[in-house]
């Protein structure tokens, strides 16, 4: 599937795919785009004949198992208030699945709630870790001794039914554990090495091989290595946390082989086979011109041996190191073309899962048997979404005023010519993350009422190698700002977009460079939307989960600045301090119990426009943290959003 892309010298070519005279598209309505998906997750059983999928039922993903061979589906778990995330089988009969609150604190982090097994029948259900919830209203005696969550890591290969986890504790080490996922017993796989533990890899015999330690601020890092159980351990490296000389990853199938990820020639993060000799990386096995590749491991799931490496390009690709999936990979793509399909291996013989997907399509989820050459499908994601009406997310570079090159996406409305667009302006949050080409439901919501939509990866942005990463250090609101704003001017300058209808919208970081957007370029903007922005940096540190934090105290001094040696820039880059420069309307929304960026960020702000009579619409979520955890809230936020922009930047 080749990259698609937008440039001015192809306006002409990409106006003639884009429009097509006489012919409307209607406009979905936003509860679709914004419920809850059907399909979350899927997993195939290691004889590839049962399925467990996360299910949309009662608004909240629950655990279901399908048998292909009889097409006999039951439901086997679920919470009133929780979804099951992630789901992994230990065996065919038995699973481990996690589950997350997305309306608590830790709700729309990469962290779960709680990690639970169950037989694939409802049967002898489990907690291996219970939810910090459920854990409270127990009034367990050594709570403070809990983890507050717990990642699955394998399958124990000595033991049916122990399953290998680590478990992170509030201001302290991470620990290993073997668990017992029918009578819940823990047991801590020792090591000894100084520093706080972080991170761990295990071979494939579950002999713990690597530990990753740190200081208690993580600003230092040491990689610790051993050749086998009871060998002594020896230090590999040591170094700036946020700069790693490499990360170790996992072992191949023969268990002396280590897979690291670090810098390779193009700039980018790349996969290295660890050369102990020379204690570097070494033998390159995958890497991108135009991303980093420092994850995305793809290993069989019966012997381990390394299969592939994912690729989040644009679109994203899979790397086969196996001929075998390789002539898969090319036949499956034949079938689904012009979708990304991501095929995970099953057992020798079994049948695989594949996953496919594009950035007009929500994704839809088959079976391939190879003994049979046989390919099932399954289910759509979100069915109710018809790809024919969604438009194509477009790859757009561009160039900062510093000289910096800069890559976004593009999203045009369907059916419109490329000249004189209404936009929207769609910063991610973070900042420290980046857009991924795929389906976006938001994107897509904002096309299909006719603006068009850039997603900037202005410096700052992650995953496009750790030049644009640092060059964001201490740029908030300054050249980080400048990017976007320098994305919005060349679709100007070509003509694509209409001057006087340019609104932008973010959350979280995004809503900051939002309220910064408004108020530092108050000419260019029609209307802004901030959903859960920062609006005072100062309270990065004095409020919130983060003040409490000391990594995080240290990351944000080091990537935002330190508030005691930089008041100024710090004053002239908080948005609720700059109010007055603020012209165009703009519509906030915040949670009440927000714990990331707290409720007085939303609150301040909307003293200071209401002190000084700006036009400004706020809505504050009860109950609600950092994100919208319900479709209520969604549709109520989104529907508001959609009435906001027609009144103040309407589309035609």
């Amino acid at each position: 599937m080749n990259r698609t892309r937008f440039f001015s010298r192809l306006l002409c070519v990409t106006v003639l795919m884009l429009t097509a005279a006489g012919t409307a598209v209607a406009q979905t309505p936003l509860e679709t785009f914004f419920k809850n998906p059907k399909i979350g997750t899927a997993s195939l059983s290691p004889n590839g004949r049962y399925l467990a999928t996360t299910t949309t039922i009662d608004g909240k993903l629950q655990l279901a198992i399908v048998d292909l061979e009889t097409n006999a589906a039951s439901n086997i778990a679920g919470y009133d208030k929780l979804d099951i995330l992630h789901i992994r089988w230990i065996s065919d009969n038995r699973l481990v699945f996690d589950v997350i609150d997305r309306g608590s604190e830790w709700g729309n982090s990469s962290s779960v709630d709680g990690l639970y097994a169950i037989n694939r029948d409802g049967t002898k259900s489990t907690a291996l870790m219970p939810t910090l919830e459920n854990q409270r209203l127990s009034q367990m005696p050594d709570y403070a001794s809990q983890p507050h969550w717990m990642r699955f890591v394998d399958v124990a290969k000595d033991a049916p039914n122990v399953v290998i986890t680590i478990g992170y504790f509030f201001n302290g080490d991470a620990v290993p554990y073997r668990v017992d996922s029918v009578t819940e017993r823990r047991k801590e796989i020792y090591f000894n090495v100084p520093g706080l533990a972080r991170d761990f890899v295990f071979d494939n015999n579950n002999v713990l091989r690597v530990v990753v330690t740190t200081n208690v601020a993580q600003t230092e890092a040491k990689v610790w290595y051993r050749d086998a159980d009871e060998q002594p351990w020896r230090l590999l490296s040591a170094h700036s946390y946020r700069t790693p000389k490499f990360r170790p990853l996992a072992f191949d199938v023969d268990n002396t082989t280590l897979l690291v990820t670090a810098r390779a020639d193009t700039g980018m993060d790349g996969i290295f086979k660890y050369d102990f000799a020379a204690n570097k990386a070494g033998e390159l096995i995958a890497s991108d011109k135009g991303v980093d590749v420092n994850e995305g491991l793809v290993f069989a799931p019966d012997s381990h041996k390394l299969m592939g490496v994912r690729i989040n390009s644009d679109p994203p690709r899979t790397v086969w190191l196996d001929k075998g999936f390789a002539a898969t990979q090319l036949g499956i793509d034949r079938v689904y073309a012009g979708q990304v399909n991501v095929i995970t291996p099953g057992n020798a013989q079994a049948a695989v899962l594949i996953h496919s997907y594009s950035s007009t399509h929500p994704g839809n989820f088959a079976a391939y048997y190879p003994d049979r050459k046989k390919l099932l499908n399954l289910f759509a994601v979100q069915p109710g979404i018809d790809p024919k009406n969604m438009s194509e997310q477009l790859v757009y570079d561009y160039v900062a005023r510093d000289g910096l090159a800069l890559s976004s996406y593009l999203t045009l409305p369907k059916h419109r010519e490329a000249k004189a667009l209404a936009l929207v302006v769609y910063p991610h949050g973070g900042p420290n993350i980046r857009d991924y080409w795929g389906f976006d439901p938001a994107v897509q919501f904002l096309a299909g009422m006719g603006y068009a939509v850039l997603q900037p990866q202005y410096r700052g942005s992650t995953g496009f190698g750790d030049d644009l990463y640092r060059k964001g250090f201490r740029q908030w609101g300054l050249s980080m700002q400048d990017d976007i704003t320098d994305g919005v001017n060349s679709l100007i300058k070509q003509g694509v977009v209409n001057p006087a209808k340019v609104c932008i919208m973010g959350a979280s970081y995004g809503g900051y460079a939002t309220m910064m957007g408004l108020a530092k370029d108050p000419d260019l903007y029609k209307c802004g939307v901030n959903l859960l922005g920062v609006t005072n940096l100062n309270y990065m540190f004095s409020e919130g989960r983060w003040s409490k934090d000391k990594a995080a105290e240290f990351h944000f001094k080091e990537t935002m600045g330190d508030p005691d040696t930089m008041k100024d820039q710090f004053a002239a880059t908080s948005p609720v301090k700059l109010a007055d420069k603020i012209k165009a309307p703009v519509f906030m929304a915040y949670g009440e119990k927000d714990s990331r960026v707290p409720l007085i960020h939303g609150e301040d702000m909307r003293d200071a426009l209401k002190k000084l009579g700006k036009t400004y619409e706020y809505m504050e979520l009860k109950d609600e943290e950092h994100g919208f955890s319900s479709e209520a809230v969604k549709f109520k936020v989104y529907g508001a959003i959609e009435t906001f922009l027609k009144k103040y930047n309407p589309p035609q």
